[in-house]
């Protein structure tokens, strides 16, 4: 897909009138070309346009020559954030390849620069759906802050096509209701459980580490970045002795990770668990609960330390939200 092509179907918010200077479509991807080669802000957008501009008139028209860093960001911020998103998707679509089962991972992330000032919390946290095993964005959502995520994961699902696939969240979207819109929409769903849910988890958790010998198991060794971790994945598909994970529509597994990474000096343990409607063998979710951490591992480490985004201190309009957009498509073009 051609993203020239691509950027001429965004609609441009802009008056017709004789001081517009600028085609859009030329502003998205001389903006896009920039983040590509490294730009972090709209002065080196702008910068980047200068010295390349002999290059760039061989893509895109510039009719009056470099836009200024303060168009780029009127531009961002009043550019509407869902036809910009669009754009990713259609990219995103047109790259997925055929898999049986897809995997769409849930997570959110909060851009630390947009915390109000004098405030360690309250930024600006986007919400992606990720594709693990093709490494693509599939739909995003922003919030005003992390505790929104509630609120919001249920209207990105509402969204996305889920059907024949399985979805993994984070313990933030584990809740009844959630797991019965996964489920309406044809898909399947793996929830974190963690003590948001006390009753559940002090059950779940007693149970399961009580009776771990007897339960169906498999086990993952991993080594690299100078530890060694070892994943035991342990399943119970009886579920009549865990009175309240009957609330959950079609839960048909609990499954509980025993973690433990060997470090130089030290060793650490931990213990995680998760509910699912999958009916499937213990190695299947130690290696689907291990892929939903690929959008931390190749989406927003890559967001925070390729493209510093967490320095980025844009939050007025949509800016933050379509800046975070083009570093998506700046990546998945990588």
């Amino acid at each position: 897909m051609k993203w020239k092509e691509t950027f001429k179907e965004v609609p441009d918010f802009r008056r017709e009138h004789v001081f517009k200077k600028h085609l859009l479509s030329d502003i998205l991807l001389m903006s896009l070309c920039a983040v590509l080669c490294g730009a972090e802000t709209d002065e080196e957008i702008e910068t980047y346009g200068q010295e390349k501009e002999v290059f760039l008139r061989t893509i895109l028209d510039l009719p009056n020559g470099i836009p200024s860093h303060d168009t780029i960001t009127r531009v961002f911020r009043h550019l509407d954030k869902d036809k910009s998103s669009s754009c990713l998707y259609k990219y995103s679509e047109s790259l997925k390849t055929f898999i049986a089962e897809q995997h769409i991972c849930i997570d959110g992330k909060v851009c630390r620069a947009t915390n109000p000032s004098g405030k360690r919390k309250g930024g600006i946290c986007i919400i992606t759906a990720w594709a693990s095993e093709q490494n693509l964005c599939l739909g995003q959502l922003k919030t005003e802050e992390k505790s929104n995520e509630k609120t919001a994961i249920p209207a990105l699902i509402e969204d996305l096509e889920v059907k024949d696939s399985i979805v993994s969240i984070d313990a933030i979207g584990n809740s009844p209701a959630i797991a019965g819109q996964i489920l309406d929409k044809g898909g399947d769903y793996i929830l974190s459980l963690k003590k948001n849910q006390p009753a559940t988890f002090e059950q779940v958790s007693d149970y399961m580490k009580a009776n771990s010998p007897e339960l169906e198991k498999d086990t993952d060794v991993d080594f690299g970045s100078g530890r060694i971790e070892t994943r035991v994945c342990y399943l119970l598909k009886d579920l009549r002795c865990i009175e309240n994970v009957q609330e959950w529509q079609g839960i048909k597994t609990v499954i509980m990770i025993h973690a433990k990474r060997e470090l130089a000096h030290k060793t650490e343990e931990e213990y995680r668990f998760y509910l699912s409607s999958k009916n499937q063998n213990a190695k299947y979710f130690n290696k689907r609960i291990r892929q939903h951490w690929s959008i931390e591992n190749q989406l927003h480490w890559h967001l925070d330390v390729s493209f510093d985004e967490d320095r980025c201190r844009t939050k007025m309009g949509n800016g933050c939200e379509n800046h975070n957009t083009l570093r998506k498509m700046a990546l998945q073009a990588l």
